[in-house]
Order: C-alpha cells, then sequence, then structure tokens
C-alpha cells in the first residue's frame, strides 16, 4: 500500500484509514510521548515493546473526545484520533474485578464458537492463519494516525449491516456489564422502577444516583482504554492518545497478537508519563522560582543604581516659587493708592 503524507492527494488515493476497515497495528511509543517534551519519558519510551496487532476503524474521534482525559493539541495538524475495535484470537478472558464474561465478544466467520451469537462477516476472508477470531465488546483502544492519503487495494471491510450488528452486541454486552456491577453493589432495577414518578426519599435518591453513575461509567468505558482500572483518578494529568503505524496488508501478519498486550503497551506509556508528571512539575516551578527572585534582584539592583546617579530633584509643585527682588505682589496696594497712607500724612502737616 502507498501513502502519501503531502496535503497534495495524488490521484486515486482516498483518506486513510478508511472507516471500517481492517488495519494492522504498530505503537510508535517515542512519538507517542513527544508532545509531552520530557527527556526521560522519551528515553523510556524506546524501551517499550511493540508487537503488530489487527482492529478495524470504528469511527473518527472529534479532538476533545480522549479516552485520557481532556487533553487538547490544536497545534497539533499532522494526526487524526481513530477509536479502533481489536481483532483477538479465541475468547477474552473473564474479569470480575471488570465485569466481563468470557462471552461478552462476537465472533467473526469462519470461526462460529458462541453460545447465542452469530458471527459477523467481513468483504473477504482472514489469511488463513488466522483461527478462532473474536471481537471483545471491551478491547477497543483510540489512537492518532498520521493524516494521509492511500489507495484502497488489499483491505478488508465490515459492511454497513454488519457494522450495525456488532454495535449492537457491544450494546448488549453493556447492558449485562451494567446489571453486574448493580448485583455486586447490591442494588437492584426493580426498586428503582417502583419509585419513578414519586418523590423519592432522600435515600432512595441517593442510591438512584449511585446507580446511574455506575451506569454512566461503564457505558462511557465502553469506548475507552481498558489497561486502566475503573477505579483509576482522573484527575491525574492527561496523557494523548498514542501515536500508531497502520496498514492494510494484513498478510503482514501471520498469528494475531493478543490485544491485552496493546493495552499493557498503552498502559506502560501512560504510567510512566503519569509518574514523571510530578517531579516534572516540581523542577518546574523551581526554575520559575529562582527565575522570579534573579528578576526581582535585578531590578533592584537597577533601581538602586539609577537612584544614586539621579536624585529626586523638588518639583515646582512641591516647591514654591522665589519672586524676584524688584517685583511687586499683585495683591499688595502700594503707598500712592492707600486712603490710610494718604490721611497720615496730613496729620503730620498740622
Amino acid at each position: 500500500m502507498s501513502s502519501t503524507n503531502t496535503d497534495v492527494r495524488e490521484e486515486g488515493t482516498f483518506r486513510f484509514p478508511e472507516l471500517a476497515t481492517y488495519v494492522t497495528i504498530k505503537l510508535d511509543p517515542v512519538k507517542s510521548v513527544e508532545v509531552l517534551e520530557d527527556v526521560e519519558t522519551t528515553a523510556s519510551a524506546h524501551h517499550a515493546v511493540r508487537k503488530v496487532y489487527v482492529g478495524y476503524i470504528a469511527r473518527r474521534e472529534g479532538l476533545k473526545r480522549f479516552q485520557y482525559g481532556d487533553w487538547e493539541d490544536d497545534e497539533d495538524q499532522e494526526h487524526t484520533n481513530y477509536l479502533v475495535h481489536l481483532l483477538r484470537s479465541g475468547l477474552p478472558k473473564s474479569s470480575s474485578e471488570e465485569f466481563i464474561e468470557k462471552d461478552m465478544c462476537t465472533p467473526v466467520f469462519p470461526n462460529t464458537d458462541h453460545p447465542s451469537r452469530e458471527p459477523i462477516i467481513p468483504s473477504s476472508p482472514f489469511p488463513a492463519g488466522w483461527t478462532h477470531c473474536y471481537h471483545g465488546s471491551f478491547e477497543t483502544v483510540t489512537l492518532r494516525v498520521s493524516r494521509k492519503y492511500a489507495k484502497n487495494t488489499r483491505r478488508i471491510k465490515l459492511p454497513l449491516m454488519t457494522r450495525a450488528k456488532h454495535i449492537a452486541a457491544i450494546y448488549e454486552d453493556k447492558a449485562r456489564r451494567a446489571e453486574l456491577m448493580q448485583v455486586r453493589q447490591g442494588v437492584s432495577l426493580a426498586p428503582l422502577a417502583n419509585v419513578q414518578g414519586r418523590a423519592a426519599s432522600p435515600a432512595s435518591s441517593d442510591a438512584q444516583k449511585s446507580v446511574t453513575t455506575s451506569i454512566q461509567s461503564v457505558s462511557s468505558q465502553g469506548s475507552t482504554n481498558r489497561a486502566a482500572s475503573l477505579n483509576e483518578d482522573d484527575a491525574s494529568r492527561p496523557v494523548p492518545p498514542p501515536i500508531a503505524s497502520l496498514s492494510y496488508d494484513l498478510t503482514s501478519v501471520s498469528t494475531l497478537a493478543d490485544p491485552q498486550d496493546l493495552l499493557a503497551e498503552i498502559k506502560f506509556i501512560e504510567r510512566d508519563a503519569r509518574a514523571r508528571a510530578a517531579p516534572r512539575k516540581a523542577r518546574a516551578k523551581e526554575e520559575m522560582a529562582r527565575a522570579i527572585e534573579e528578576a526581582k534582584k535585578l531590578d533592584d539592583a537597577t533601581f538602586s543604581h539609577s537612584f544614586k546617579r539621579n536624585p529626586i530633584s523638588p518639583t515646582h509643585d512641591n516647591v514654591p516659587c522665589q519672586a524676584e527682588p524688584n517685583a511687586v505682589p499683585q495683591n499688595v496696594p502700594s503707598s500712592t493708592n492707600s486712603p490710610n497712607r494718604v490721611s497720615i500724612a496730613f496729620s503730620d502737616n498740622d
């Protein structure tokens, strides 16, 4: 598959990757953490283990819909964010902590092994070495992908109705997962249904809010990276989605890698970046304090030097003007015009 990163679109090429197409995935840990501008984090990313994974492009994500928090990078004009449903070989592992059961997945033809679901059928068969293929309902990841165009040759897609079938299965599993969480919390939907439309007591209101929050939490995590636990602190510094290289050439992958390994790679990058965030912030704070102190010293020295060279002179407003020796104040009457002085002169002549 030939592709170009330039803004000029070559004839016969289309936006890459196309929605609903299967692609190979390989993380680029170094480029993923470049935006953090941290030398230690970048050096650590060089040691990350990288495998090749497979999944299909579910949708194009907006700049403000990141699974890692409210991360925004309006200056990144080179990448687009995509939600990817990962492909696995064999049933996913169950997890009581994550409220996930083995059958929360969808088989992919020619695999038909599932207790209740028919397989989804791609536009073309997968490579011969791929056996017992499934899409785990909660094995999804958001990736940053270079913006480019490519020829749509040798690509395998999910037809529109097949995609709708898969999405419906995912929503079924989300509902089951929410029920499992409610059972764990000792809360039943039946009492909540009975109090709907009536004035609820503070206790029942709090319980309803708790269940609603739990359901919303589970639903939102269906399109997020499951590498972190459900109780992960969302208040920590957000990390951007990882950058990955994609390709339509599925024949380059002989066997499917476990999607959990990809989630572990992402978790490694995220955890390392978060671990270094606090020391990096502390160092930046110390450097800022030193810079402020140096600037203050410089200002004090400059002001003191200027004061010694240019002592403050009396101003016109603060010191009254001295009258000229021969000047006569306008408000003082002269001796020739004063009636009192004339009267005194006549009295002396008598």
